[in-house]
């Protein structure tokens, strides 16, 4: 089975990994599906896709830049997790960070000039920047208690979304300031919300979370920053997760994956109505993002034994 605990989303790489498992789990669920049908989305025609890396390493937690040119991702290809920069078309592919520590899932700031992190470097998993100027980094969070997760900036850079790890059980949505200070929490509950992600205009956070599964299954959420109201866009059994918006504000790629089978990509309207399936891979896709630009999204594929980084354009 497959399931999400606050270890930043290591159960889903490590049950896509275990391909015999997954093959077999499959074949079960889709018997059950046929006897019993719960719920059926429709299928896209078809989506070309490009793999921008193909190595015997793993590359994953890809985001294109602001302007599209650039993409930033993690990589394990020098030995442990470091940050890198490639061109949008996989080319020029440079190593941003330098360190034993891991560094972990960047995202980046909307002037495009620099990269926002977590790294255990000083002990702990915290939040930092990377100036990709100059390679300079400086920690953001040294004002909250807990373990930071999935942090993204704001649309105007004043402020970032992350998951505030307090326990094994409880994650919480919360705002920080651009220099780590708390500003607001979004979600306050005993069980786990993480992965947010804002809105090209700023106005929404849709993030995935248990507190209303009794912990169980994970579905997506929307936020409106303004009033504080919120709103459950999946109901689908079992995992709905990774959620990232269009550039227009009108669609949401998210993960879906039934207990114990591959996680495949969908995309749904902002009000998840419309739920279209995106990819149907033999050992899945997961961790989508949308081109700032164009109707294309960025996700991190299973490929020929290790996660790649591969670019989909949909039709």
């Amino acid at each position: 089975m497959i399931f999400f605990r606050a270890t930043q989303l290591q159960d889903i790489f490590n049950g896509i990994k275990n391909r015999f498992m997954v093959k077999c789990v499959l074949i079960i669920v889709l018997f059950v599906f046929l006897v019993n049908p719960i719920k059926t989305f429709s299928q896209t025609k078809l989506v070309n896709e490009r793999c921008l890396t193909d190595n015997s390493f793993d590359d994953r937690y890809a985001s294109y830049s602001p302007s599209g040119e650039k993409i930033v991702f993690e990589s394990n290809r020098d030995g442990n997790w470091e940050i890198y920069l490639m061109d949008s078309n996989g080319n020029n592919v440079r190593r941003l960070t330098f360190n034993e520590a891991d560094d972990r899932r960047p995202t980046w700031h909307p002037s495009g000039k620099k990269v926002l992190f977590e790294s255990t470097r000083n002990g702990e998993n915290e939040l930092y920047t990377l100036n990709l100027r100059y390679l300079k980094t400086k920690q953001i969070t040294n004002f909250v208690k807990g373990e930071p997760l999935f942090g993204n900036f704001s649309p105007d850079g004043k402020l970032i979304a992350v998951g505030l790890k307090e326990s094994e059980d409880i994650t919480n949505i919360i705002l920080l300031d651009r220099k780590g200070r708390k500003v607001n929490e979004l979600t306050n509950s005993n069980k786990r919300s993480n992965y947010p992600k804002w809105s090209k205009d700023g106005s929404k956070i849709v993030y995935f979370s248990r507190k209303e599964t009794n912990n169980q299954d994970d579905e997506i959420y929307s936020y409106t920053i303004t009033n504080g109201t919120g709103k459950r866009l999946t109901h689908w059994p079992k995992h709905n997760f990774c959620p990232s918006w269009s550039s227009d504000g009108s669609k949401i790629a998210y993960v879906t994956s039934m207990e114990g089978t591959r996680p495949e990509i969908y995309v749904m309207d902002s009000d998840g109505k419309n739920q279209v399936r995106i990819t149907t891979n033999e050992d899945g896709d997961t961790l989508p993002n949308w081109a700032p630009n164009g109707n294309k999204l960025i996700i991190t594929g299973y490929r020929n034994g290790n996660f790649q980084i591969c670019e989909l354009e949909l039709k």
